[in-house]
């Protein structure tokens, strides 16, 4: 039973299933703040839920392959350093979780083309698309081109960001309202807040990033926490501009104010150089802004 559990917890690991969880959950989230019927989107939410969850998956397997050596020294204990997968079988895994998040698309178009009137599909296969291209532009280094965005400064942590941000966008695609003003403004702060959290945690990996150009190694310690403090202040601000649009009513704030509290309560572990607090703090206001968020879009459409 032990070792049944330690092989799931490894291909959990090479998932990044709390992740997946992240962009499984986003999916739903811009169906509950704009109050769009469940029982009428069910099948195209599924859908695209299933889909986010094997490019997610199939993605970061990949990444760890490529990362092999780095992870040897920053991140030991993750499956393929630690060789509790094989190179292969993990090489494997990342093609047909890539494969079935295809067939994942294909399958959204089929049942909006069946089901919704127009080409309501065009925004999926547009967000999963620009995903795409961010996936191979992060991860590409080697001939004919060679952009490979995670060795250079600051690029690689805002492509990351985006990907989780683009999670909100392709949900919201999903109930057609993938230009809603709204939903964007909730996909920015996601975005800022993972960028600041992409760049302190490559402040604490610094050593193992020997062949990267990080935003810590070019601009040194200091700076880097500067830069993750006006992040977390621009985020927070991004999460009050709903109430300021009044796309949300004011007198539910209250519900965003944990996570804004949240990424401020930065300030004093950033001074102290207690970097990977930081991004545990920063990750937990995600969860605690879109919660929030969601709690609004409840009450509001409930």
């Amino acid at each position: 039973m032990t070792l049944r559990r330690q092989y799931v917890r490894n291909w959990w690991d090479l998932s990044r299933g709390w992740n997946m969880i992240w962009g499984i959950s986003t999916i739903a989230l811009g169906a509950v703040i704009t109050g769009v019927d469940y029982n009428e989107n069910l099948v195209t939410l599924a859908l695209h839920a299933f889909t986010i969850g094997c490019f997610i998956a199939g993605w970061f397997a990949i990444n760890d392959l490529l990362d092999i050596e780095i992870d040897k020294i920053n991140h030991p204990q993750r499956p393929l350093p630690s060789e509790s997968i094989s190179e292969a079988s993990a090489k494997k895994y990342g093609h047909r979780m890539m494969i079935l998040s295809g067939v994942g698309l294909v399958t959204i178009i089929m049942n909006d083309e069946k089901n919704i009137e127009g080409m309501a599909w065009i925004d999926s296969v547009a967000v999963w698309l620009v995903a795409l291209l961010m996936m191979i532009t992060y991860e590409l280094d080697g001939k004919p081109f060679n952009p490979a965005l995670k060795k250079r400064m600051f690029w690689g942590n805002l492509t990351i960001a985006m990907t989780m941000a683009i999670t909100i966008l392709f949900g919201a695609a999903a109930i057609d309202h993938a230009l809603d003003p709204l939903l964007w403004l909730v996909a920015s702060a996601a975005c800022i807040l993972t960028t600041a959290r992409e760049i302190i945690m490559d402040n604490k990996d610094a050593s193992g990033d020997f062949n990267r150009n990080t935003y810590a190694k070019i601009k040194g310690n200091e700076k880097t926490r500067k830069t993750v403090w006006i992040l977390c202040v621009a985020a927070s601000l991004l999460l009050i501009m709903p109430f300021i649009l009044n796309y949300l009513p004011w007198k539910l704030v209250i519900f965003v104010i944990p996570s804004i509290g949240c990424a401020l309560l930065v300030k004093p572990y950033l001074s102290k150089g207690k970097d990977e607090k930081v991004g545990n703090i920063i990750r937990f206001s995600m969860l605690l802004g879109l919660s929030g968020l969601a709690i609004c879009g409840i009450i509001i459409n409930g």
